[in-house]
């Protein structure tokens, strides 16, 4: 049986977050799983002849040297890096072959493990590093965040490993990926604290999110389209439950449930829909370290969305959407799913999806999270034949997805500053 390349590797993305609490970056996980049918030239020209200038940057990480070496003497693929180990900068030889993609323009971006320090990336080549913070490095970062916060006059000096301008993973705690950001100049965050950010949100459910409020209400003042006011409030979960409790609620009054978006927007007219945002203003939240949490549910929900066949009906996507973006709401208004969506009308099909891990949409929430779950990329290939979803439909729908990431609820809207 013969393999194209999109059918013999598996693709997963972990989000990289720059110091606005926007995302920056992807880092695009590349697991061969046949070998013999792949080679860089044809994937990089898969990913670069049509991205779009506005998307994400692509950070490719293939866990394949063989790959790794014919990518280098390709030619560059526009807004995307190559993940280089560490060990290639260390050798003569290696070094030479760095640099010369590097003059062939190529971005390189340095994979280093958890020992390694900012002094030891003194290399010729102008490449950032993906670095990891060691226990002792998290320690003193923490301790001298709490020792200056706290006005100590003999604060102890942050860790050597953390370098202006580098991306570090593995970041767990909240406070930590403030140091790395907003102290020590990182470029982004690979992941984000999301336990920690909602365990110190854990006493009472999220409000609405501020900005994506503003960006409606200017949206409405503009006299947008329906479907573009539907993108905005799609980026805040909270958002789009709260509209439909509205929309369902005794007080609305209306003879029949409500079960989309589109359909709530549509009988609360923009009118009565700006008058009740500007009721939610006061109590939103506005803090950026929820924004990652928010929008990786989002484009979660979008991968979900992309898995189903091209062509689907409008309804059934917006369905799947709604499905994806409920299914960890939970996480967010600190209520059991099974409370929090029997306030609402919703079908049979999301219910099964999100509280029994069943029905037709459980299958495409199924491979969504793997994608997104680095720890499963190599389980990926089986988890598609189980739920009867090829392994190439997968991986465009991931290139898709990303494709069209638009990070807008990070930006503030000018109508309110």
């Amino acid at each position: 049986m013969s393999h194209t390349v999109l059918d013999s590797i598996a693709l997963g993305y972990q989000p990289v977050w720059n110091a606005a609490r926007q995302l920056a970056a992807v880092r695009l996980r590349v697991h061969t799983t046949h070998p013999e049918s792949v080679d860089a030239q044809h994937l990089l020209q898969l990913l670069g002849s049509d991205w779009p200038a506005a998307a994400p940057v692509l950070m490719l990480s293939v866990d394949s040297p063989t790959l790794l070496q014919q990518a280098l003497v390709c030619p560059p693929v526009h807004n995307t890096w190559l993940e280089v180990p560490a060990a290639l900068f260390e050798t003569p030889e290696s070094l030479a072959r760095l640099a010369v993609a590097q003059r062939n323009g190529h971005q390189l971006l340095r994979y280093a493990g958890p020992s390694a320090t900012c002094s030891a990336f003194n290399a010729p080549l102008d490449a950032r590093s993906l670095l990891s913070l060691s226990p002792e490095d998290t320690l003193q970062a923490l301790r001298a965040h709490a020792q200056q916060a706290s006005g100590h006059p003999f604060a102890a000096p942050m860790p050597a490993a953390l370098c202006p301008g580098q991306i570090y993973q593995g970041i767990a705690d909240r406070h930590l990926a403030a140091v790395c950001l907003d102290q020590a100049g990182a470029w982004g965050l690979l992941g984000w604290p999301d336990e920690d950010v909602l365990f110190a949100h854990r006493h009472q459910p999220l409000a609405c999110d501020t900005r994506v409020i503003e960006q409606i209400l200017q949206a409405i003042d503009d006299e947008s389209s329906l479907e573009h006011l539907e993108r905005l409030v799609r980026q805040d979960p909270v958002l789009v439950y709260r509209l439909l409790l509205l929309v369902n609620s005794a007080a609305f009054g209306l003879r029949r449930d409500i079960d989309s978006l589109r359909h709530a927007l549509m009988m609360l007219g923009f009118t009565a829909l700006g008058r009740w945002l500007h009721d939610q203003l006061p109590g939103s939240d506005n803090n950026p370290e929820l924004h990652p949490v928010r929008y990786a549910m989002v484009m979660r929900s979008r991968l979900a969305q992309h898995l189903l066949e091209p062509g689907s009906e409008d309804n059934l996507r917006a369905e799947v959407y709604t499905t994806a973006l409920f299914a960890q709401l939970d996480r967010l208004m600190q209520k059991p799913l099974g409370e929090l969506l029997g306030k609402l009308p919703l079908s049979g099909r999301v219910l099964e999806a999100v509280t029994r891990r069943d029905g037709p949409y459980f299958p495409l929430l199924d491979v969504a999270q793997a994608q997104g779950n680095p720890d499963q990329l190599r389980q990926l290939p089986a988890l598609c034949e189980r739920h009867e979803i090829s392994l190439e439909h997968a991986n465009r729908a991931l290139i898709r997805m990303l494709a069209t990431s638009r990070d807008h609820a990070g930006k503030r809207s000018q109508r309110l500053l």
